[in-house]
C-alpha cells in the first residue's frame, strides 16, 4: 500500500471510529439533547466528509471547502440563537463564497494559487478557459502541453485537445463547474486519470477503452469540484 492509500485508508478508519463513538455514547444518553442534535446530524457529516477531503484525500481541496461551508452554515442555528429565516440567507451568502473564490482564481488578490499556473506568452504550454453565462467551443493545439484550468458558472464549453502533445510527467487541468461544465476531446493514446469531485453532478470518462498508466511517463490528471454540473472525456 502506497503512501496515498495509506493516508487515505487512515483517515476514514479515524472518521468511522469517532463517529461510533458518538453514537455510542448517545445510546448511553451520555450525550445531552444539544449535543445529540449537532453530532448526530446531517450538517456533522458533511463537515466530517470536509475534513477528510481536505487532509486525507487526493481529491480536490474546494470540494472539501465546499462541504464544510453547508455543513457548518446549517449547523450555526443549533449551536447559536439565531433569527428563525436564518437558513433564507443561504444562497445569497454562496453567491458571495463564490465569488470571492473566483476572483482568488483570477488572481485578484495577488499571487495566484499554486494550482494556477501562469502562461507562458512564448511557448503556450497552458489554457485557461472562463465561461460565465455563456459557451464556448475551442481547439487547442500544444506541442508541450502542460494542463490548465476550465472555468464554466451557468454555461460550458468543448475543448478539443487531439492537436496537443501531452508534456512528459504529470498534468493537471484543474476544473470548476457550478451548473455548468465542459466536453474534452483527448487522443486516443492520452492515459487520463480523473479525481473530479461532484456534489449532484459528475464527470466521467466516455471512451470506450482507454489506455490505463503502465510504466507511461505520460499523464494527464484531472481533477476539481463539479456543484451541480457536469463533464466528459472523450476521444
Amino acid at each position: 500500500m502506497n503512501a496515498t492509500n495509506h493516508n487515505r485508508t487512515f483517515g476514514l478508519g479515524i472518521l468511522i471510529i469517532l463517529a461510533g463513538i458518538f453514537i455510542l455514547l448517545d445510546q448511553l444518553h451520555f450525550l445531552s439533547p444539544t449535543l445529540s442534535e449537532i453530532f448526530i446530524s446531517w450538517q456533522m457529516l458533511l463537515i466530517a466528509l470536509g475534513i477528510y477531503n481536505l487532509f486525507f484525500s487526493e481529491s480536490s481541496k474546494t470540494f472539501g471547502l465546499i462541504l464544510l461551508f453547508v455543513g457548518g452554515f446549517f449547523l450555526l442555528p443549533e449551536i447559536f440563537t439565531l433569527p428563525h429565516n436564518f437558513s433564507r440567507n443561504f444562497w445569497p451568502v454562496l453567491l458571495i463564497v463564490l465569488g470571492i473564490f473566483i476572483l482568488y482564481r483570477s488572481g485578484a488578490f495577488g499571487k495566484r494559487p499554486e494550482t494556477a499556473r501562469p502562461i507562458d506568452a512564448k511557448e503556450m504550454e497552458y489554457f485557461d478557459e472562463v465561461n460565465v453565462f455563456g459557451g464556448s467551443e475551442k481547439k487547442v493545439s500544444i506541442k508541450n502541453f502542460r494542463g490548465g484550468r476550465i472555468t464554466s458558472i451557468f454555461g460550458g464549453s468543448e475543448i478539443d485537445l487531439t492537436g496537443s502533445e501531452l508534456a512528459e510527467g504529470i498534468q493537471v487541468i484543474e476544473v470548476f463547474y457550478v451548473f455548468g461544465g465542459s466536453s474534452l476531446k483527448v487522443p486516443e493514446n492520452w492515459v487520463v486519470t480523473n479525481k473530479v469531485a461532484a456534489i449532484l453532478g459528475g464527470f466521467s470518462d466516455k471512451r470506450s477503452n482507454p489506455p490505463v498508466s503502465d510504466g507511461i511517463k505520460n499523464e494527464l490528471v484531472i481533477r476539481g469540484s463539479v456543484i451541480f454540473g457536469g463533464g466528459e472525456i472523450k476521444s
